[in-house]
């Protein structure tokens, strides 16, 4: 059985098959029951259309669409260990330097803005080039340049909640800074972090396709967009379908994912409009209770004193 006519019935069948992959990639694995990586050069360079090949062959012979669909599980798998270890550290620093504030806030303040004096590629690059190519240093290279952003959100939310009635009124019970973040200060920030998140993960992948592409990233064999289009440059004039494919798969992922921040700060905006308008509801009720308990009051006096001037009259 070949490889792309398997891939081809899967997909233009209803996947009528049962897969069970032996592939050395385990992201693959629940897709194809073949190594997408294994070369095949009796099938180089076949072009888009052929029989079992949808969209193609490299020049080793692997199936384009197998390879690009197998890419996009791993980049979206790494997107999210990258994504997970910057919130993290992000979030950690910048709520320890909002809440607590004073030297705290001013010395992890100014390790934020050292790492941001930098362009984020630029910053990746120099990181990853010095640990060297590997997913775990790639990981540790990208998620060093983004966890500034998160740390900045949250030591901004920290700085103006930490003045809130609640957090004072818990303070005054003697709650600990502990409880008093997890229980308080998280789920404040949670929908702005998720939004971030959301929008950052277009900017990750693309940084992991740029080192990848310069020959930074995991290490290869790998379906790993960047790798894919980084092979595809020899063979760029004649086999053009080898650099697009994946081209267009990232732009793809990378505009779904940009509409799904979009969605989700769309969302926060109508929830947090909605907190705002029942917060001023209250305190128009408040202001205009305490205005007639002001005239009620001032009522009460202007009586008293007309009815003391008649009294002095009469007498």
């Amino acid at each position: 059985m070949r490889r792309g006519s398997a891939c081809t019935r899967f997909f233009c069948h209803g996947g009528r098959d049962a897969f069970v992959c032996r592939s050395a990639h385990p992201a693959s694995s629940l897709l194809f029951p073949f190594d997408v990586n294994a070369t095949e050069l009796s099938a180089s360079l076949t072009p888009p259309g052929s029989e079992g090949h949808v969209l193609g062959c490299d020049s080793m012979g692997r199936d384009v669409l197998a390879r690009t669909l197998a890419g996009g599980s791993e980049s979206v798998l790494l997107g999210l260990a990258i994504m997970a270890v910057a919130v993290l550290v992000g979030c950690a620093v910048g709520l320890a330097a909002g809440f607590f504030g004073g030297a705290v806030d001013y010395v992890l303040s100014r390790v934020i803005t050292a790492f941001q004096a930098f362009p984020s590629f630029v910053l990746a690059v120099a990181i990853a080039g010095i640990l060297g190519q590997g997913t775990i240093n790639m990981i540790i290279a990208i998620a060093a340049v983004y966890w500034t952003q998160y740390a900045r959100l949250t030591r901004s939310i920290a700085i103006a909640f930490k003045q809130s009635e609640c957090v004072s009124a818990a303070r005054m019970c003697g709650a600990r800074a502990g409880a008093l973040m997890m229980r308080y200060f998280v789920p404040e920030m949670a929908g702005q972090v998720a939004v971030l998140s959301a929008v950052s993960m277009s900017d990750i992948v693309l940084t992991m396709a740029g080192l990848s592409f310069i020959g930074l990233g995991p290490a290869r064999p790998t379906n790993e967009w960047g790798a894919m289009m980084s092979e595809a440059q020899a063979t760029f004039q004649y086999a053009l379908w080898c650099m697009l494919v994946p081209m267009a798969a990232l732009f793809i992922t990378v505009v779904l994912f940009n509409l799904l921040g979009d969605t989700l700060r769309d969302a926060l905006d109508v929830r947090t409009q909605a907190v705002s308008k029942r917060r001023f509801l209250r305190r128009r009720d408040k202001s205009a209770n305490s205005e007639q308990g002001t005239s009620a009051v001032r009522s009460e006096c202007l009586s008293g004193k007309q009815g003391k001037h008649e009294d002095e009259e009469r007498k």
